[in-house]
């Protein structure tokens, strides 16, 4: 069973999304905010990481743990998902999207837009395991 991991501050797309998950066959964990995270990554074994770009007070808190779990040797190479609706008009100053993907910067796998389409974060998913 597929693993997937998920880290968002709105617990309503959580629940959405494990729900989803869940009817495909995914063991899903997930938590809220960035506390312990890469320990609770490590401990649930997820073959998937999804992050939120935005959380309250950090406007980049997705970015950053990104970064933060990419500096974990078991997490180099890990797919990771980012959730962004920052590419809508007028939500962020600037506009992020798979060209902006960098080791440095930016080190995750690939973009999705809020508000998620089942069916492309299945697919997603599927193609990155």
């Amino acid at each position: 069973m597929k693993r997937v991991y998920l880290v968002d501050d709105d617990v309503d797309q959580v629940e959405n999304m494990t729900m989803i998950l869940e009817a495909k066959g995914y063991a899903v964990g997930s938590q809220f905010d960035d506390a312990d995270l890469v320990d609770n990554i490590r401990e649930f074994n997820a073959d998937v990481i999804i992050l939120d770009v935005m959380f309250p007070g950090d406007d980049s808190a997705g970015f950053r743990m990104a970064r933060l779990l990419r500096q974990e040797d078991r997490f180099k190479t890990k797919p990771i998902i980012m959730l962004s609706a920052v590419n809508e008009e007028g939500s962020f100053p600037g506009k992020f999207s798979n060209k902006d993907i960098d080791d440095a910067f930016l080190p995750i796998t690939v973009f999705i837009d809020k508000p998620v389409d089942p069916n492309l974060l299945t697919a997603k998913i599927e193609a990155l395991t």
